[in-house]
C-alpha cells in the first residue's frame, strides 16, 4: 500500500516511516497538514497517517478534506494523538478517521492498524467495484428493456390497427376482413417468436450439466431441424467431428443460431457454405462456425452481441436481434467468450470460447 505519513516532529515522522517501510508499505513523508493535502491529491495513497496539531492545515481539516474529496477509492485515516487526548480522538472520529494510535509512536501497533486498513481499503474497492457493475448492469437493463418494449410495440400496434379494420368491414368487404385477419396471425406469430428467443436467452446460466458431447452428432441434430430452411437455401453443412465438454441443451441452442445466421445473411445468389469445427486451444476449448456470407464489419463485431441489436442492411431479412446476444450469453455461462472475425471465404467465422470447468466448480 501507499502510505502518507504527516507529521511536525522529525523524529516521530522518522520513527513513523521505518514502522510503514518495514511493514512493506511505501511511504510518503509531509511536515505539515498543507504539505500532506497537496501529496494526498498527487499520489492517492490508500492510508494517510496525521498527527493532529500541524501547521497548516490540521490533523481534523485534513481528514474532513480527504472526505469530501473522496470519489471511488477509499483512504483509510489514522490519527496520531497525545496519550489520554480522548476528546481529540472523538473529534477525529467525527471528522472521518478510522483509528488512532497513541505518542509516543509503538511501531507494533501501527503495524497492526495498517494490516485493518489493507483488509478495510480492499473491501472497499471491491464493494466499489461491484456498485459500478450494479449500475452498468442497470443501465443495460433499462436499455434493454427500451428496445424489447420498441420490438413488442410495432406487431402489437399492427395487430390492433388490422383487428379495427377487419372489424369495421367484417360485414360490407369479408375478403380484406380475411387478408387483415391474415396480417394479425403473421403479426402475432412474430411476437410470439420474439417472446420464445427473450425467453430462451433469459434462461441461460440457470440449469448448467456439462457432458461428454460430439460436435458431428449435435451438428446433425441441429441441421436436421433446420432442414427445410438448408434445402430452400441450398445450404451445404460441414462439420468435422470433435469431442467436448459442455452444457448439451445450450450447445444446440448456440448452434442453430448460428446456422440460421448463416443461411438468413447469405449472399444473393450464393449458396451458403457453413464449416464448422472445434479444437483445443491451451487451457480453452473452442467451436468454430465459418460461413461465407455477407461478413460483419469489424466496426459492428462488438455490437451485434447486444440484445436486440440488428444491422438494417440492405437485402437483410427481418430478425429479432438475439441471436448473437444469445451465443456470446452461453460462451460466458461456460466461463468463456465469444470472438467474431473474418471467414477465409469472406464471410464470418463465429468462435465460441469455452473455457474448461463449470464457472464455481
Amino acid at each position: 500500500m501507499k502510505v502518507l505519513v504527516a507529521d511536525d516532529d522529525a523524529g516521530s515522522l522518522l520513527v513513523a516511516k521505518a514502522a510503514v517501510e518495514k511493514s512493506g508499505h511505501e511511504c510518503i513523508i509531509a511536515s505539515d497538514g498543507d504539505m500532506a493535502w497537496q501529496l494526498y491529491q498527487d499520489h492517492h495513497p490508500e492510508v494517510v497517517v496525521t498527527d493532529l496539531m500541524m501547521p497548516g492545515l490540521n490533523g481534523f481539516d485534513l481528514c474532513r478534506a480527504i472526505r469530501a474529496a473522496e470519489s471511488g477509492s477509499y483512504a483509510y485515516v489514522v490519527l496520531l494523538t497525545s496519550h489520554g487526548a480522548r476528546e481529540d480522538v472523538l473529534e477525529g472520529m467525527r471528522a472521518g478517521a478510522d483509528d488512532y494510535v497513541t505518542k509516543p509512536l509503538d511501531p507494533f501497533i501501527l503495524h497492526t492498524r495498517l494490516l485493518a486498513a489493507r483488509r478495510v481499503t480492499t473491501l472497499h474497492g471491491a464493494l466499489a467495484e461491484a456498485l459500478t457493475e450494479t449500475r452498468g448492469s442497470n443501465e443495460r437493463l433499462a436499455e434493454f428493456t427500451g428496445r424489447v418494449s420498441h420490438d413488442l410495440r410495432n406487431p402489437l400496434t399492427s395487430i390492433l390497427g388490422y383487428v379495427e379494420l377487419g372489424s369495421m368491414e367484417a360485414e360490407t368487404d369479408p375478403d380484406s376482413a380475411s387478408q387483415y385477419l391474415e396480417i394479425v396471425g403473421h403479426s402475432a406469430r412474430r411476437m410470439l417468436s420474439m417472446v420464445e428467443e427473450l425467453l430462451t436467452f433469459a434462461s441461460i446460466g440457470g440449469s448448467f450439466v456439462r457432458s461428454r458431447l460430439s460436435l458431428a452428432d449435435l451438428v446433425k441434430d441441429v441441421s436436421d431441424d433446420l432442414s427445410l430452411g438448408l434445402r430452400e437455401a441450398g445450404a451445404l453443412v460441414e462439420c468435422q467431428d470433435f469431442d467436448f465438454d459442455a452444457d448439451e441443451s445450450q450447445m444446440r441452442v448456440a448452434l442453430q443460431n448460428l446456422i440460421q445466421n448463416a443461411v438468413a445473411y447469405r449472399r444473393a445468389g450464393v449458396p451458403p457454405v457453413i464449416q464448422i469445427q472445434g479444437q483445443s486451444s491451451g487451457a480453452d476449448v473452442v467451436i468454430q462456425v465459418a460461413d461465407n456470407g455477407k461478413g460483419i464489419g469489424a466496426g459492428d463485431r462488438r455490437r451485434v452481441v447486444e440484445p436486440l441489436v440488428r444491422l438494417h442492411r440492405e437485402g437483410d431479412p427481418p430478425g429479432s436481434g438475439l441471436g448473437l446476444a444469445t451465443c456470446a450469453r452461453i460462451t460466458a455461462a461456460h466461463g468463456g467468450h465469444l470472438e467474431i472475425s473474418p471467414s477465409p471465404s469472406g464471410g464470418t467465422t463465429v468462435s465460441l470460447h469455452l473455457g474448461v470447468a463449470v464457472p464455481g466448480s
